[in-house]
């Protein structure tokens, strides 16, 4: 973090030109060790306007050195440069004005009633002095001491810096907030049409649009990032040499004036009434609460600095804050989660922390993966925290050969590190206690839930009250429990985040009581409602036997009995083989790997909507195809997290249960020509206006959509990389086509780059299906991944000539 460098400005008459030189010379160490710029005349182009461009150097410098002489005193120019660093001075702009005595004159009329020091020493003319060099001395004694004033008011404490630069990663490693800062779009309802409802939002994404706003209320959920945003705003304009300081309203105590002060004496060491002085400043409040005192400290900063940046919680801002008329001037803004651009920079921006040597697209995107497996269903927001944290159970916590495969270890580590943040003693007695607590409240709620009752605060009362009377349980604890930042629960003892009410619902269940064991039952059976789901994947993780992973195989398997799997052979593709010999033969594209990431990113962006529960269908069949989709994401974290404990056997019959069940669901609907006929009739029906042949290749089209969408499900559910070995052989003794596709789709998911020993692979399918819907789904998926990943060109190369297309260079 550099120091400012202050700017100096020569006024002087040009008859003065050789003293005005030997200044320039006597300043020269503190140009070239980088304190001090300076600016004459001398710069000025052929063609500026003089006028103008000293006027402007006036108005910015921090020193004006006059030197004065009777030259100067004569001349109209110098007396003008005089009176508008003077008039600069009263509006607070100018910091210092220097009188520098180059030869006998009137200077005391001049400076009149101005109580500025002269130099040298007692205003002594440099034309006196036998030792010109003694003279000139003192001068660099004198700015030189200006220069250092200004830098220690203006440049903040190193340990301060050092401070809000770190992060609260739990890796020894030594991470600064700007190696992993990633500014989230804010957004900002700017209008809604009352008759359409339609919302214009403003959206920032990047800082200096940020920092064009004056006033701003920037507010987010918990986790979300608003100190790390807070800090990032401060640190960017400390870089930018222009002057913030940084309040966080949960440190500090008083009134305004003392609060202020107190911060600039905490982050700065110079003189805070000449850092007052300047009017270009920036306050950035983190925390701002509903106390009286907080929000009139926030209305008064209005008034006093240039700009404003305040940061708070969500919950905060529309309880009291979003409709308060004092606050009209201020722009409000909300944090949104990470897009899938900016997450996976931020993966990359960690991995290269992590790692030695280059950093490979496919590893980036197993990465990507598993971060996604634990970020699922809206149970943890996609924010930065919750991302690192999943990282950096990786680096402090696993070997450094293992991938990120553990799903309720990622979120045990973020609940022990809100609780030893809260206060809770890093010791087992103390946590246990934590623990024990919030699995009977997690239970506690679900019963309430499960029997269509509320759970507010007076419920945790009584709970407590329970709770008490059958274990120990100090105030102290139950307090640091409570928090909004920090700990665990909310004030109404409902859990901060949902991912602790299942990660803790998961733990109590586990346990091999029958009564526990019975709703677990029940939750396998429903395990295609969204609660049931999460909870069952916490279930797993804290399970000591394999009872619920054989419940939940066993509804797999009962599940749509009376559809068969599909092969995939030429039989069964037939229904859209239109579709098929329609899709082009060529995808590689001109645009770069990076280009095209972001491009498959943005996509999921605009496709990331919230996913709603499930609810009871009326078809026990559609039941079947939601408990199947759910019971493949629950067997895919089995087989990250638990294979270890697994058997071989054990593993196959998962992956063959995943795979059969998601080809069961392929065969769903449109499963022949017959189904989509009576689909193209029904829609034509309806649509008496619409083309049925265009109905009837949209219908064909969404059944082949239907197919790979599947099909990518399992491979996604089967893709650990620790069990390929099993995995192929599952695939090789099925021997169909549609297990050869989910062979060789997770071969390229599991690649970091495109490798000989795949392109083997994909020539020995070529010829073992010699069906145009395998040569097309192969070579397409191919190309989209030479398309996302870099891989060395003559590799490429014999691809494009097993596909039998033109290999295409493009730039990396």
């Amino acid at each position: 973090m550099a120091a400012i460098k202050p700017k100096l400005f020569y006024s002087y008459s040009h008859k003065d030109e050789p003293f005005r030189e030997a200044l320039e010379r006597t300043l020269a160490l503190l140009r070239r060790d980088g304190h001090l710029t300076d600016w004459s005349d001398r710069r000025i182009l052929p063609g500026q306007a003089i006028g103008n461009a000293i006027r402007k150097q006036i108005d910015s410098a921090d020193i004006v050195v006059f030197l004065l002489s009777p030259d100067f005193l004569a001349s109209e120019a110098c007396l003008e440069e005089w009176e508008r660093s003077r008039s600069a001075d009263e509006t607070g702009r100018l910091r210092f004005r220097v009188p520098l005595i180059l030869r006998p004159c009137a200077w005391h009329d001049l400076l009149a009633n101005d109580d500025i020091k002269a130099l040298p020493l007692d205003g002594r003319p440099i034309s006196n002095y036998g030792d010109r060099d003694a003279a000139w001395q003192q001068v660099y004694g004198g700015i030189k001491a200006l220069v250092d004033q200004l830098r220690r008011t203006f440049t903040p404490r190193h340990t301060f810096i050092g401070g809000i630069e770190r992060t609260d990663l739990t890796s020894q490693s030594d991470i600064q907030l700007s190696q992993v800062f990633v500014l989230l779009t804010l957004s900002r309802v700017r209008a809604q049409d009352e008759d359409t409802g339609t919302v214009v939002e403003d959206k920032i994404a990047r800082i200096d649009k940020l920092l064009d706003q004056r006033l701003c209320l920037i507010h987010g959920p918990d986790m979300s990032g608003k100190t790390s945003l807070a800090r990032h705003i401060y640190l960017t304009l400390i870089r930018r040499n222009e002057h913030a300081l940084m309040v966080d309203l949960e440190r500090y105590r008083g009134n305004y004036d003392r609060v202020v002060q107190d911060a600039y004496e905490d982050q700065f060491f110079g003189d805070f009434a000449l850092w007052s002085s300047e009017p270009d400043r920036t306050l950035v409040i983190d925390n701002l609460t509903s106390a009286p005192a907080r929000i009139d400290f926030v209305l008064r900063a209005a008034e006093h600095f240039e700009r404003v940046f305040v940061t708070l919680a969500t919950d905060t801002f529309f309880s009291y804050f979003r409709d308060d008329v004092r606050l009209t001037r201020f722009k409000r803004f909300s944090i949104e989660p990470l897009t899938h651009v900016q997450q996976e920079r931020l993966i990359r921006d960690r991995m290269g922390l992590m790692r030695q040597g280059d950093i490979t697209d496919g590893s980036v995107d197993r990465f990507e993966r598993r971060v996604n497996s634990v970020i699922a269903n809206g149970i943890v927001p996609r924010y930065p925290f919750y991302v690192l944290s999943i990282l950096e159970t990786f680096e402090a916590f696993m070997p450094k050969d293992l991938s990120i495969t553990s799903y309720g270890h990622c979120y045990y580590v973020l609940i022990l590190a809100s609780l030893i943040k809260a206060g809770i003693a890093d010791r087992d007695e103390d946590i246990n206690v934590c623990l024990n607590f919030s699995e009977h409240l997690a239970f506690a709620i679900f019963r309430e839930k499960r029997a269509s009752r509320s759970f507010g605060e007076s419920e945790f009362k009584t709970f407590v009250r329970t709770y008490r009377s059958e274990y120990l349980l100090r105030d102290s604890i139950l307090n640091r429990l409570i928090g909004t930042e920090n700990g665990v629960l909310n004030a109404d003892g409902t859990f901060r985040v949902p991912y602790m009410q299942h990660f803790f619902l998961g733990a109590y269940l586990a346990k091999p009581i029958p009564d526990r064991r019975q709703i677990v039952d029940e939750l396998c059976q429903k395990s295609h409602l969204v609660d049931n789901h999460l909870t069952l994947l916490f279930v797993i993780h804290h399970a000591v036997d394999e009872v619920v992973i054989d419940k939940i195989i066993d509804n797999t398997t009962r599940s749509l009995p009376h559809t068969e799997a599909a092969k995939l052979d030429g039989q069964e593709t037939a229904r859209f083989s239109e579709v098929v010999t329609a899709l082009p033969q060529e995808v590689l594209s001109h645009r770069t790997v990076e280009e095209e990431r972001r491009r498959g990113r943005e996509i999921l962006d605009a496709e990331d909507v919230d996913e709603e529960a499930a609810r009871e269908a009326e078809s026990e069949e559609v039941n079947d195809w939601y408990r199947i989709w759910r019971n493949i994401d629950i067997l895919g974290h089995v087989l990250r997290v638990r294979y270890g404990k697994m058997t071989r056997e054990q593993i196959a019959h998962v992956v063959e249960t995943v795979a059969e069940g998601g080809l069961r669901v392929v065969n769903f609907i449109l499963k022949d020509e017959d189904e989509i006929g009576q689909l193209a009739a029904y829609l034509a029906t309806n649509n008496p206006r619409a083309d049925p042949t265009r109905i009837r290749q949209l219908v064909r089209f969404f059944s082949f959509l239907w197919t790979m969408v599947n099909v990518e499900k399992v491979v996604s559910a089967v893709g650990n990389r620790e069990i390929r070995t099993i995995v192929a052989e599952v695939i090789e003794r099925k021997r169909t086509v549609a297990y050869d596709i989910i062979g060789y789709f997770g071969l390229l998911d599991g690649a970091d780059q495109l490798t000989d020993r795949i392109r083997e692979r994909l020539d020995l399918l070529l010829k073992r299906h010699d069906d145009e819907f395998v040569r097309r789904v192969l070579s397409m998926r191919t190309q989209f991944y030479m398309n996302t990943h870099r891989s060395r060109a003559v590799v490429e190369q014999r691809f494009c000539s097993s596909l039998e297309i033109p290999y295409r260079h493009r730039q990396r």
